[in-house]
């Protein structure tokens, strides 16, 4: 058997998997569609009726990729060469880079220590129902700052 029929039977095998004939070739023409920039950051995961879910290394290329949606579809439906996929599904997981490590995403900054609050005598010119929510606000910030 050679390799071109193993490649054939290869995708008739995924086509009928994805449950629509030419589904296997979403994932072959998906670099091309998208871009290198993109597919480093998104890859499809499965198709479940006409919708594609697509794998997102993180949130702001999940948002990126939500208002390029239309192209995204427009392109990789004119590289599949038939409106095969209707709809994009995004969802955020880690994405291993090309040399198979995850990519590793900023650490987020630790939270900065809570401040000492105001001194409660800089209230007493405030009008009573006023320096009464102020003097609550102080409290739970005394409450945080001891804890």
């Amino acid at each position: 058997m050679r390799s071109s029929d193993v490649g054939t039977l290869l995708e008739r095998c995924l086509d009928h998997i994805a449950g629509e004939p030419g589904a296997a070739a979403i994932w072959r023409v998906w670099e091309d569609a998208v871009g290198a920039q993109i597919a480093r950051r998104a890859q499809p995961v499965r198709l479940r009726g006409r919708t594609l879910m697509v794998a997102v290394s993180s949130a702001p290329w999940m948002q990126e990729l939500q208002l390029l949606k239309r192209t995204v579809l427009a392109e990789l439906n004119a590289h599949l060469g038939r409106p095969l996929v209707e709809d994009l599904f995004f969802v955020l997981t880690s994405l291993a880079d090309e040399d198979g490590t995850a990519a590793a995403e900023p650490a987020a900054a630790p939270s900065p220590p809570c401040p000492t609050p105001p001194p409660t005598q800089d209230l007493a010119a405030l009008p009573p129902p006023l320096r009464a929510s102020f003097e609550g606000i102080a409290r739970a910030w005394r409450r945080r700052a001891d804890s």
